[in-house]
């Protein structure tokens, strides 16, 4: 009967659906998508590509935020193509959104055209995934876009966010004590320091990381960087295909997405 009932337990679980799944084989494009004539700067740019894990939620965030776009009246673009990231192709777009982008992304070339294009003055929108490759092939990516390495997560449960900025746009809407069920994201150090400005935090104390993914008292989970003449919004939430449809995250996004689009918004 044990065993019964164990075999049971395993199917049940082997039945779950995959949050995210390895990509076994990377891809580099060399030549870019066709963009149509009408997407002309100011476009947002979404970058759906993922090279290391593959997050099931990115279908739902490019369409959250490409929703978000059209009522804004934003011209929105998105593609899994990172050969979009070319001297001409760029110009179209002062905002770049990674959704749930891991792994190695772009090929020498682009690179330079992506470094570039930041530290020109572009903003980016990193979501969730775009933080959590470990062992990143990019050093320059981890401590100039995200600020911080991907330390791992526990399993999903629920945890307390303390929201340290309710005035950005970003946080302006949300509780000042957040409880989420989300997988919540450690890293290898604490990017709060100059040019990083820590927009919330997640108390260890609400959830459980486990002994090696401690970060402590100070566990940041949301923030804004600067980066040359760019800047960057990072949050560490939105694992679940549900967090798309929740209408306060949402607003966590969108705002996210207008602080982005205003050049005169304080980044760091």
């Amino acid at each position: 009967m044990r065993k019964s009932l164990l075999a049971a337990g395993f199917m049940a679980l082997a039945a779950l659906p995959v949050a995210a799944e390895r990509v076994t084989t990377p891809v580099f494009e060399t030549v870019g998508p066709v963009v149509p004539k009408t997407v002309k700067r100011p476009a947002i740019l979404i970058l759906s590509k993922a090279n290391d894990w593959r997050h099931d939620s990115m279908p739902a965030t490019a369409k959250a935020v490409t929703d978000i776009a059209i009522r804004r009246g934003w011209v929105v673009y998105e593609t899994s193509n990172a050969a979009i990231f070319n001297a001409h192709d760029m110009k179209r777009f002062n905002v770049v959104v990674l959704n749930h982008s891991t792994g190695e992304l772009f090929t020498p070339e682009q690179k330079v055209v992506f470094q570039a294009w930041l530290e020109s003055g572009g903003r980016i929108v990193a979501l969730h995934g775009a933080g959590g490759t470990s062992r990143h092939p990019w050093p320059w990516y981890i401590d100039n876009v995200i600020g911080a390495g991907f330390g791992g997560h526990p399993q999903i449960q629920d945890g307390v966010v303390h929201i340290e900025n309710p005035a950005h746009p970003a946080m302006k809407k949300l509780p000042v004590n957040w409880t989420r069920n989300e997988e919540w994201y450690s890293f290898d150090r604490n990017p709060r320091g100059p040019g990083v400005h820590v927009l919330a935090t997640v108390d260890e104390t609400t959830y459980d990381p486990g002994d090696k993914r401690r970060m402590g008292k100070d566990h940041p989970i949301i923030w804004t960087k600067c980066a040359g003449k760019g800047g960057i919004f990072f949050t560490a939430l939105g694992h679940q295909i549900q967090d798309w449809s929740d209408p306060v995250f949402l607003t966590h996004i969108e705002g996210a997405l207008e602080w982005a689009k205003n050049k005169k918004a304080k980044i760091c």
